[in-house]
């Protein structure tokens, strides 16, 4: 019951979202690339594959399942920034958050993937379809983590869903057949300059096959804007966006994630003045390394949870330290403490905040934001 009543006050802040968004002037922009697939697909794609939603023959790329997926548009006129929208369709029995059914049986998580190649990761995120209730399916694969920029996050089922069993498609669970799927309107705009661009998509390892659960892609729109084709954020407008952020909205708070991105160096300067500085314990962090080496497993394993404990204060020391590891298995011990502080959403708001202005200012990718994350990191 909490899960439908979150959903319908979500629904509404979205709705409040577009119609806010419908009131602005649009930005003039020059389109780079634009399919609708309903004429095919272009060589810019790696797969032509192409399918009609049941209901009202809707023509999509997809759909797929942890099928790899790119994009290549070249000649790109000259640019300051990228728009990237598209519709994505998650379909039929994706179980989000949810990792093992009643039984026992395997189901999840189920990840879908989407980034620039050599730039950010624009989506990394758990779907579900599951907004119902029934005995065969855990809590958690009613809840995903979509829209949040923080993988582990949880929410109701759809959330940030702009469609939902609009397409027809059905799955059946506990002998009922159930429609079975979600539209979502991704759109992004990042800075970029080179002439040329790929995307990446795909679904994480644990999806089933593609008659199980599948996604695909429609209305794709690649846009190329000049320096004063995207507004520039004052520091009003800057702190505004960043109150947003902390959790009481998934979905505002993932607009105001990317509308900061967009921001580039003033906003990683304006950054460093928001988020506090955390001072690691360098001198416990070399011990506990130095013990991932040492000849007592257990002296190895306790080390281990020790560095994951120490918390996102040794995110930039593990990182440098994985770099210099020499044997595979302190590589290994190193990287499940990052991959599991990574996973790990913080519970108090301020580290949640953190965690996200730290990614923020990795998504600018910029050489002063890598100064500001530096300093930030304690390096």
């Amino acid at each position: 019951m909490k899960y439908r009543i979150a959903q319908r006050l979500i629904a509404f802040c979205v709705a409040s979202l577009m119609s806010a968004f419908a009131s602005c002037p649009a930005i003039a922009a020059t389109t780079v690339y634009s399919n609708d697939f309903e004429n095919g697909v272009g060589k810019e794609w790696s797969s032509d594959k192409i399918e009609v939603t049941p209901k009202d023959n809707r023509h999509f790329l997809g759909g797929f399942t942890t099928d790899k997926l790119t994009f290549k548009v070249d000649k790109i006129p000259a640019h300051k920034f990228l728009r990237i929208s598209m519709k994505l369709y998650i379909m039929m029995s994706w179980d989000g958050n949810g990792t093992t059914t009643p039984g026992g049986m395997t189901i999840g998580p189920d990840v879908f993937r989407m980034n620039v190649e050599g730039g950010p990761m624009l989506v990394d995120a758990t779907f579900s379809n599951m907004d119902f209730e029934a005995s065969t399916i855990p809590a958690a694969a009613n809840t995903q983590s979509y829209p949040s920029v923080l993988p582990g996050d949880i929410f109701p089922a759809k959330t940030g869903a702009v469609e939902s069993n609009s397409l027809g498609f059905e799955w059946n669970t506990n002998r009922i057949n159930r429609q079975m799927d979600s539209v979502y309107q991704l759109s992004f705009v990042i800075p970029h300059e080179q002439a040329e661009m790929q995307l990446n998509f795909q679904g994480a390892e644990g999806l089933a096959p593609a008659d199980d659960e599948c996604w695909g892609l429609d209305d794709v729109k690649i846009e190329a804007l000049g320096e004063g084709e995207v507004k520039k954020l004052d520091v009003i407008e800057m702190r505004k966006l960043w109150e947003t952020i902390g959790g009481h909205d998934p979905v505002a708070e993932a607009e105001a994630f990317w509308r900061l991105a967009a921001g580039g160096d003033e906003v990683a300067k304006f950054m460093g003045g928001k988020i506090r500085p955390l001072h690691p314990d360098k001198k416990l962090f070399n011990k506990l390394v130095a013990q991932l080496d040492g000849d007592d497993f257990q002296g190895r394993e306790k080390a281990t949870d020790e560095l994951k404990e120490m918390g996102p204060a040794i995110e930039g020391l593990l990182r440098d330290a994985i770099e210099k590891a020499d044997s595979a298995e302190v590589k290994l011990r190193l990287e499940t403490a990052l991959k599991g502080m990574a996973q790990a959403v913080p519970v108090d708001p301020e580290m949640r905040r953190r965690a996200i202005g730290m990614k923020l200012l990795k998504v600018i990718g910029t050489k002063e934001a890598e100064k500001v994350a530096g300093e930030l990191s304690g390096k």
